[in-house]
């Protein structure tokens, strides 16, 4: 089994980022789809059982190129242990915790799309937004083919509008 799991808040402006890939998603793809928090034992429940799990998620950066998209393998990238905007912890706290119990999805990788602003209100930023689109754009691709990964590979990171 395959799940996209988007961590988030929309109310939190670009924090909305993995939702709304999700959202993009509906109705487009086979694979599970799961909004969280991004709170770890939530995350872990999400993503025990699957073959491959992807997680999109916002994140600062800095210095920050807002809409930029990056790939990550949860074997063997580093992933934040604080939180970026209101998350309890952070995405390497939910690896450290599935890996203690065993919980862990055979492959799990994380999309990370950089953000501009995690302040209060709705809606994406405009950099966000397209980022957001190239992402569930390339994420239905890649998942309806046999064996897809989360992006192609001539493309890990770089900017999300392809």
């Amino acid at each position: 089994m395959t799940i996209v799991i988007g961590v988030g808040n929309d109310l939190r402006r670009d924090d909305g980022a993995g939702p709304a890939v999700v959202e993009a998603l509906r109705g487009r793809v086979g694979a599970g789809l799961a909004v969280t928090d991004g709170e770890p034992a939530r995350l872990v429940a999400l993503w025990a059982d699957a073959d491959l799990a992807i997680v999109v998620d916002a994140v600062r950066a800095d210095p920050p190129t807002p809409g930029r998209v990056r790939e990550l393998d949860a074997e063997t990238a580093a992933l934040p242990t604080r939180p970026v905007t209101d998350h309890a912890l952070g995405l390497g706290d939910a690896v450290a915790l599935g890996r203690a119990v065993g919980q862990m999805p055979a492959r799990l990788r994380v999309i990370a799309i950089e953000g501009d602003d995690f302040g209060f209100g709705e809606g994406l930023t405009p950099s966000v937004a397209a980022a957001v689109g190239a992402v569930a754009d390339r994420l239905a691709g890649a998942l309806a083919s046999p064996g897809g990964t989360a992006l192609p590979a001539d493309d890990r990171t770089g900017r999300g509008d392809g």
